[in-house]
This record gives structure tokens, C-alpha cells and sequence, in this order.
């Protein structure tokens, strides 16, 4: 597993996969939803209820973003302004994502996974671009 990753590593070094901001971007998400969930299941773990850890892993995973994503995928510094910005962005993603869902379910009422998918989706596509070009300006 380890060389694997080591592989891995060696591969996108030599692609300059890294430099594309699109794939920094993925990254990180990947990365959150790692902390994200970890911070969910661990306090879970310790008795803490479990929307107060859904709140508490969501409150971490988007402040981890927000860090990580202005500094490794768009290179910004840190402001106030920038974060007020990158909320904004989750919350109007998070409703283009509910509207992906709903035109999805209209169409294919019983695929609930993959309507799961397209939102995410369109998630993560509005968000790389709102940042990019807005919050993260």
C-alpha cells in the first residue's frame, strides 16, 4: 500500500498533475471529507449525540477547506472577507445541489444514489468555480 502511494506520488510529480488547480481542489475535498468524517465518528465514539457531531465535523471540515483551499489550491492569504465569501459559496452550493437532486428525482424518482451523485457534483463544479473566480479573489 505504502509503495503504491509512493508510486503514486512519483507519477503525479512527473505529470505536474499538483500545478492544475482543478485537481488541488479535488484533493482537498477528499482530504476534508476525511476530516470531516473523522471528527464525526470520533466524538460519536465519545457519546457526543449525533447532530452535535454532525455540526461539530461540518463546522471543522469547512474551516479546514477554507484554510487548505486558500492556500494550496489558490494560493490567497487568509481574511475575513475571503471566509465571509467561501460561506456564501457553500450555502449557494449547497442549494444548487439540492436543485440537481430534485430536477434528477423528476426525472429518475427510484435512483436515489445516483441523484446523490449529481448533487454532489454540482457541488463540487459551482464551488471550484465560485471560489476561483470570486471568494477566493
Amino acid at each position: 500500500m505504502i509503495g503504491a502511494l509512493f508510486l503514486l506520488g512519483i507519477i503525479l510529480r512527473s505529470l505536474n498533475v499538483l500545478s492544475w488547480q482543478p485537481v488541488r481542489y479535488a484533493l482537498v475535498g477528499l482530504a476534508n471529507t476525511a476530516v470531516t468524517a473523522v471528527i464525526i465518528f470520533s466524538l460519536m465514539k465519545l457519546g457526543v449525540g449525533v447532530y452535535a457531531s454532525n455540526a461539530a465535523g461540518y463546522v471543522v471540515g469547512i474551516l479546514f477547506s477554507f484554510v487548505i483551499n486558500s492556500l494550496f489550491t489558490f494560493s490567497t492569504t487568509l481574511t475575513k472577507t475571503r471566509f465571509i465569501k467561501f460561506i456564501l459559496v457553500c450555502g449557494f452550493c449547497y442549494l444548487a445541489n439540492l436543485i440537481a437532486m430534485k430536477l434528477f428525482f423528476m426525472r429518475f424518482p427510484a435512483a436515489l444514489y445516483s441523484a446523490q451523485i449529481t448533487g454532489m457534483f454540482f457541488y463540487t463544479a459551482a464551488g471550484f468555480l465560485l471560489n476561483k473566480y470570486w471568494a477566493m479573489k
